[in-house]
């Protein structure tokens, strides 16, 4: 329905220029929501794709690559950046920035947030009340990657625990 109608059928007192407004408003509001999930989109795309260049890439070397690392580069270093100081090959297109991850520790006075982290990458805990989140709900992507595993929590506890492991070992002092 337009929204002409619906502030005419409301008995709204709407002048045209108010009308206007509302239009640009919501149009705005539609707007970021494409952009959002286009940047989204974009984003997963390239973790799909880094994930398959930069870790074979890693593989090759002498050296095996921890699976915490392993699960950090294919999973955050898109957004956050392989060293995990938030410059990641799409870090430029968000707003809000990506995080440091390397500064988690020094900004709780020296201690890692363990299960702060847990949380936060997770996401289903987290209430959200309007718009696009800071970052992906990893939990609800996880669960869709093992579909129908009768163990299916713990696998995705387990993704979790790998990266929150990984970034407890990059902390700055």
């Amino acid at each position: 329905m337009r929204l002409s109608c619906v502030l005419l059928a409301t008995g709204a007192a709407w002048s045209k220029r108010n009308l206007l407004r509302e239009r640009r408003r919501r149009h705005a509001a539609g707007v970021r929501r494409i952009v959002m999930t286009r940047l989204w989109k974009k984003a997963f795309a390239v973790m799909a794709i880094g994930g398959a260049l930069v870790v074979p890439a890693l593989v090759s070397a002498k050296e095996p690559i921890p699976p915490a690392k392993q699960a950090y580069l294919r999973y955050c270093s898109a957004c956050h950046g392989e060293s995990g100081k938030g410059d990641g090959v799409v870090s430029h297109l968000m707003n809000p920035r990506p995080a440091d991850l390397t500064q988690l520790a020094k900004k709780n006075n020296g201690e890692f947030p363990f299960m702060r982290v847990i949380r936060i990458i997770d996401g289903r805990e987290t209430l959200r009340a309007h718009g696009d989140p800071d970052m992906p709900v990893w939990g609800e992507i996880f669960a869709a990657e093992v579909p129908g595993a009768m163990n299916k929590e713990a696998r995705i506890r387990g993704k979790v625990l790998l990266i929150t492991e990984y970034l407890a070992s990059i902390q700055q002092k």
